[in-house]
Order: structure tokens, then sequence, then C-alpha cells
């Protein structure tokens, strides 16, 4: 939301000269002005070149303020029946009743209705077919009124016919104009304005105040005294917080308060070089009474103070008596790949990547859109919706060869994720079923999650902040199996709450150590060498070798939206060791 979204919202006479009345209990509460400043949706199109269509801010003749949305299409009398949708961007947080918008019409013929996404990512489309929407039959300005409680087509998501909220999308669809069922061609421009909804809550709940950063970029690099840009309308000031080096745990520190002027805009200097070298995270929170928000803003200390950076010399107290049997601290080329054996790690789950389970679909390190790299001593997987990738490295290949160990045996790794909506960073390890696989024979496997950490917060997302779980599974051993699996994870007393553990700081705020050592009688979770859960030794656990994997998916039954960060998160691993004890 631009400069004048939450003033106009708030200006409910204004809104009523313009011609939007709201449901009896309910005020209208603008959610997209086309003012200047306001991002330009991508349309789509279906059943057409994409060049057919395409969107503009313009100041010819808007409805309100000094511009609006500007539509130019072209729908060809061949073919298929075309049709094209202008997606808006949104975030409305609590339930509402009836979505408004302005169209300029044309008398086309075409017919006009709209697709809202919600939480879930199910769309919810009301059409001329389902009661709502229409056809351009007119010309000049019209409002457009959509009752999101009548019946509709549903599609997608959780399929619970539903609207879960937040609504992330409002999407204009127009359908191309028919006559006797033949499609008709047409060319012309159609305009909106004022989009709208009605909410029993005012602009600030419905809306949700959103703390964001313009500058710098999310997850760039930074050194030095740097400058950062927030933007948070409804706020009146924000609270800057990272995590710093010292005794111990280090401490949290408060960078800076900071007033926002008119338009939630503020600024302030972050001092990177007195805070951690490598990857830190900036905590930007905003307070307006019930509403709240936190803007993570993920960024790479170029300077900085080195702190508890690389592997221990020591061994953990966990592996005390156990030899090292591998390492690997990132500071050479990074040796992951899917063909090459002899390279330390395969690049999707074995084998073949068949079962790999992100929604930002894990991509192979030799592919243009790699989500792998190396920066100092640190490997960084990074999930990004432009490049339609995120990454997973597991130490056994799909030759059953690769990194194992058998109980007993420890396995550790150190490494910060990133919180946002739908991330998904996880350590974990299976017993070796590869094997047998590769010999044409399917075995069941046990699976021990030392770390699932759950990215995101707001309305259907886990709010986690300072849990994460640890889940134990039997998979293909029958109900004997789910018996174990529900026996070791009651134990276990989910979710680990890190502060509660004596560990002050979370997954997401700096680095931690995660670790697990199983043994003939006891299989127990460790972070920052702390124990925080232990179980019997699952049966299969006892028998067959284990090999790790280390992954930032994103998904897991959570909504996915990584549009506040650019859609790009980074997790950064600093080393992983396996130990091996004697039999």
């Amino acid at each position: 939301m631009k400069r004048s979204l939450k003033a106009y919202a708030g200006c409910l006479w204004f809104l009523l000269l313009c011609g939007i009345v709201p449901v009896r209990g309910a005020a209208p509460v603008l959610v997209q002005d086309y003012e200047q400043g306001a991002p330009v949706p991508k349309v789509w199109v279906v059943n057409i070149p994409n060049e057919n269509a395409s969107v503009q801010l313009s100041s010819v003749q808007p409805h309100l303020g000094k511009q609006c949305l500007k539509l130019h299409y072209r729908f060809v009398g061949a073919g298929k029946f075309q049709y094209l949708g202008v997606p808006n961007q949104v975030r409305v947080q609590v339930p509402v009743h009836k979505l408004r918008f302005w169209l300029k019409g044309d008398n086309s013929k075409c017919s006009y209705g709209v697709q809202v996404s919600d939480a879930s990512g199910e769309t919810h489309q009301y059409s001329k077919n389902t009661g709502q929407g229409g056809i351009v039959d007119f010309d000049g300005w019209k409002e457009v009124v959509i009752d999101l409680d009548s019946g509709h087509e549903t599609w997608g998501g959780d399929k619970n016919r539903k609207l879960d909220y937040p609504i992330t999308a409002i999407t204009f669809g127009i359908g191309q104009p028919t006559e006797n069922e033949k499609p008709l061609p047409v060319e012309s421009d159609l305009f909106f304005d004022a989009l709208s909804v009605d909410s029993e809550k005012g602009a600030d709940e419905t809306l949700g105040c959103q703390v964001s950063v313009t500058s710098p970029k999310y997850c760039s690099e930074v050194s030095g005294d740097t400058p950062i840009l927030v933007a948070a309308p409804g706020f009146k000031s924000v609270v800057a917080k990272c995590w710093k080096q010292g005794d111990g745990f280090g401490a949290d520190t408060t960078v800076a308060t900071v007033p926002l002027d008119a338009k939630g805009h503020g600024s302030f200097v972050f001092p990177a070089n007195a805070y951690p070298h490598g990857p830190i995270t900036v905590r930007i929170s905003g307070d307006s009474g019930t509403v709240k928000d936190n803007c993570y803003l993920q960024l790479y200390n170029r300077g900085g103070v080195s702190w508890n950076e690389g592997m221990p010399q020591a061994a953990p107290p966990a592996a005390s008596g156990m030899a090292l049997v591998f390492s690997d601290d990132f500071k050479g080329a990074l040796s992951i790949s899917s063909t090459d054996p002899k390279a330390s790690y395969y690049d999707h789950k074995p084998p073949g990547g068949s079962q790999d389970f992100s929604t930002l679909r894990f991509t192979s390190f030799h592919q243009p859109n790699n989500p792998f790299g190396q920066v100092d001593s640190y490997l960084r997987i990074r999930a990004s919706e432009k490049a339609r990738s995120a990454g997973l490295i597991s130490s056994m290949k799909n030759d059953a060869s690769g990194i194992t160990a058998k109980a007993p045996c420890y396995f550790e790794c150190r490494f910060i994720g990133p919180n946002a909506i739908g991330t998904w960073p996880a350590f974990w390890l299976l017993t070796d079923y590869m094997t047998d696989q590769v010999k044409g024979i399917k075995v069941p496997c046990d699976e021990i999650d030392i770390i699932e950490a759950y990215g995101g917060e707001g309305q259907r997302t886990p709010n986690a902040y300072d849990t994460y779980m640890i889940t134990p599974h039997c998979w293909d051993q029958g109900e004997v199996g789910k018996a174990l699996e529900k026996q070791a994870f009651a134990g276990l007393k989910n979710p680990v709450r890190m502060r509660k553990s004596g560990i002050p700081s979370s997954w997401f705020e700096t680095f931690h150590t995660y670790g697990c050592k199983i043994t003939e009688t006891d299989t127990v979770y460790y972070c920052d060498n702390i124990e925080v859960g232990r179980h019997a030794t699952l049966p299969l656990s006892k028998e067959r070798h284990f090999f790790f994997l280390i992954n930032l998916a994103t998904g897991g039954g959570w909504p996915v939206d990584l549009s506040r960060y650019d859609g790009v998160a980074d997790m950064y691993v600093d080393y992983v060791r396996v130990y091996q004890g004697k039999p």
C-alpha cells in the first residue's frame, strides 16, 4: 500500500461521495487506488499471446484521485475462448463480505468478474455464471459490487470452499465476447479504479499494518554504517533489533527506535561493523494497539566481528569417545551434483528427487536457477520465487554411495534460517534405503527430523517464533511402526521452545547448532549442546546406517508468501559434522 491508501481508507465521507456505500455495520476500506507509486500488476492471458494484453497506470479520466489502471487488450476471432486476468496483490487480514471496484466500460460485450486468492492458495471465482460480475454493455464508470458470501466456483489450495484469511490477491477477470457461442474479435481499453472492501474493522486491522524495507535489498551484502529505509504505513514508529556477539549466547540489542512520518516512512543507520560478520537478521517491529508486525531483514555482513564462525576444534560433548568420520565447513568449492559420484552431496532427496517436497522445487546445482552459493565459509541455500527454486543437499547419492554412520553415532549442523511465510529450513536423517533400492528392493526406513523450523507470522501461518519441531517417523512399517512413531513423538514435548530451554535467541535470529545422538537405547536431540528431547531408539534405527539431509524448502502444508521480501529467503549453513562410535 502506498501513501494515499491509509489516508483515503479512513475517510468515509469521501468514499460515500464517490458512490461507495458500505453494508450495515461495515465501513469502506480502500485496498488500491492506483495513485503514484502504486504497483503495476502483471496481466496473465489464456489462449492469446502475452503481447495482446498490457496494463499501466493512467491519468486519463480516473474515477478517484489522479490515476487509475488502464488495461489494453485484443481478443481474436479464431481459436479457443480467450480470457485474461489482472491480479492485484493485497493483504486483507480480517473477514469481509463485499468487494467493490469501479470499471470504466467500453460497451465491448466482454464478460467480467473477479478471482479471490486466499491464504491456503485456494482460488474463489465470482463471475456472471455464478450471479456476480456481468457483461461490459456500458460506457463510462460503473461500480461493481461482489458479494463474497454468494455461491461461487473454487479450485486449488486446501479445497475447503471457504475464504481463509488473509486474502492475498484480487484478480479482475475479463472474458472474450461471444455471439451464439462463437468468440468475437475485439480490441479496446478498460479502466479500473478504487478497489475496496467493506469491513467492520478499521483500516489498520483490515489491511494489516506491514513493515517493509525499501533499502537495502533483502538478502543483500552490507558493511560499515548502512542506511536502512523503512516503510510502515499505519505505525507511528518502529523498533529495530539485532543479535550481537558476546559471551555465551551473545545478547539482543536495540539498534534504533525509528519515528515515522505521516506516510509511514523512516530511516536509521545500521552500524554493521559493530555486529557479527556473516549472515545476520535485523528485526524491525511495529506496534499499534492490537496491530503488530515484524519484518525480518536478512543481510550478509561483509564487515563486522568474527564470532563463533567455523567448525570448533573440539568435539561436541555428545560425541565424546566417538571418531569424526565426516566434516565440512564449506570453506572450499562446493561439491554438490546430481550426477557426479565423487561429489560430497546429492542435490535432491534420493532416488532421483521423485520425493522432493518443496513448493519451490529443489533444483540441481548445475542448473541456471541453482539455489546454492558459497559465501566466505558458508553454504547459502536460497529459496527464490523469481528463480522458482529452493535447495536440498543429501549425504547419500543415487548410487547409494555417500556419508553414513550407524548407532552409536552423532550428527550435527550449525545454521541460521529465514522467518518468511512458508519457509521451511530443516536438518534431518534417514536410514539407508538406497543400498537396497539400487538392487530393486524397497525397504522401510526411519526418519529423524532433528529440526523442522516453520517460518511466518500472521493469520494461518505457523507463528513459531522461538519454537521448532522434532519429529521421528517409521515409514512403511505398518501399524507397529505407527505405534512406535506415536510413542516416540509423545515423549518429546514438542514444539521445542528455545528460550524455555535456556537458549535466548531463535533459529532465525542468529546461528545455532542442532545435533542428534543415536545409541542402542536412546535417541537424544540437542540445541547448542543442550538436550531438548529424547526417546527410545527405534528398532530400525538400531540396525541401519543413517545419512543426513539439509534443506531450505517452502510449503509443508503452510501457505507460502515471500512477497514482503521480494521473493527471496536465505539459509546459511556454517558446518556439518558426523561422528561414529564403536558398536
